[in-house]
C-alpha cells in the first residue's frame, strides 16, 4: 500500500481510473492536484484505489477488485463512524466492504445511493433575468457569495471563472444562486447548484444550471449531474433540464449519520 505522491503518478491514476460519469470528480481532482491518493497493486487493474478530496476529506472514493484492501486504505484516513466519514464505492464492493467495517469496528454501516446522470441530447433553455453566466471579471462578486476554499475542483476561484463555468443569480447586485462546475476532465463537467434558502423556488438553479451545462458542451464535453438518491430538490431540477440516469455508486454511511 502507498500514498500517491508526485503529480505525474496522480495523472498516472487519473487515466487508470477512466474518463467516466463516476469519475470526473475524483480524477478531476487528481488532475488538478488537489487530492490526495493511496493505491494497493499494479495499474491498470488496482487491488484497491481511495482518492481523498483536500476539501471534502469524510467522502473518500473507493475503487478496486479487492474489497479487503480497500477497506485497509479507507481504515487509517479517519475514525470511521464517529467523525461522519461517508466512503463512495461501487455497489459490489459495498456489501464485502460493510461487512468488513462492521466486523473492525462495531459500527452498523447503511447504504446510501449516489446518482449519476448526463446530459447528451439539446440543453434545454431556460431565460430568467437575474441569471447570467459569470465571467473573470466577477471573482468578486462570486468570492462575497462564496469562500474560496470551496472551489473543489480548481485551486481558485479565478480559476473556476477561467477554466471550469460558473453561472448564477444576481439580484441588488449580489449572488442569490450558483451553479458551477465540480471537477473538469478531458471528457467530462460535473456541476453543482445551490441556492439561499430566501431565494429557493424562482427557478434560479435550474436556470443557473442550464447555462453552465451548455458552455460544458461548448467546451466539448458532456455535464454530468451527480446527486443523492433522496435529493428530490437535485433530481427534479436534473430532470427539467434532460439529464438521463445513466449509474449509481454507494456512499456507506454509519446508522444514525
Amino acid at each position: 500500500m502507498s500514498l500517491v505522491q508526485t503529480q505525474d503518478e496522480r495523472a498516472l491514476l487519473a487515466e487508470a481510473l477512466g474518463d467516466t460519469p463516476e469519475t470526473v470528480i475524483p480524477a478531476g481532482l487528481l488532475l488538478a492536484g488537489l487530492a490526495d491518493a493511496h493505491v494497493c497493486g499494479e495499474a491498470p487493474r488496482f487491488d484497491g484505489v481511495v482518492v481523498q478530496s483536500h476539501l471534502l476529506r469524510r467522502e473518500p472514493w473507493g475503487f478496486g477488485c479487492d474489497p479487503s484492501a480497500v477497506w485497509e486504505l479507507l481504515r487509517p484516513l479517519n475514525d470511521w463512524g464517529r467523525k461522519a466519514m461517508s466512503p463512495n464505492m461501487s455497489a459490489d464492493l459495498v456489501p464485502p466492504v460493510s461487512a468488513l467495517i462492521e466486523r473492525d469496528t462495531g459500527v452498523r454501516v447503511r447504504s446510501y445511493g449516489d446518482v449519476y446522470h448526463t446530459l447528451t441530447g439539446a440543453v434545454r433553455e431556460l431565460c430568467v433575468p437575474e441569471v447570467r453566466l459569470l465571467k473573470p471579471e466577477d471573482a468578486d462578486l462570486l468570492s462575497a457569495y462564496w469562500d474560496g476554499s470551496r472551489a473543489m475542483g480548481f485551486a481558485t476561484l479565478e480559476g473556476l471563472l477561467t477554466d471550469g463555468a460558473a453561472a448564477g443569480a444576481v439580484v441588488e447586485g449580489r449572488l442569490v444562486a450558483l451553479a458551477h462546475t465540480n471537477a473538469m476532465t478531458a471528457k467530462h463537467g460535473d456541476i453543482g447548484v445551490e441556492t439561499d434558502e430566501a431565494w429557493r423556488g424562482r427557478g434560479f438553479a435550474s436556470a443557473s444550471a442550464c447555462l453552465v451545462a451548455r458552455r460544458i458542451r461548448e467546451m466539448g464535453r458532456t455535464p454530468v449531474w451527480s446527486t443523492g438518491e433522496g435529493n428530490a430538490a437535485s433530481l427534479r431540477v436534473a430532470a427539467k433540464l434532460g439529464f438521463v440516469e445513466v449509474s449509481r455508486r454507494v456512499y456507506l454511511k454509519a446508522h444514525g449519520s
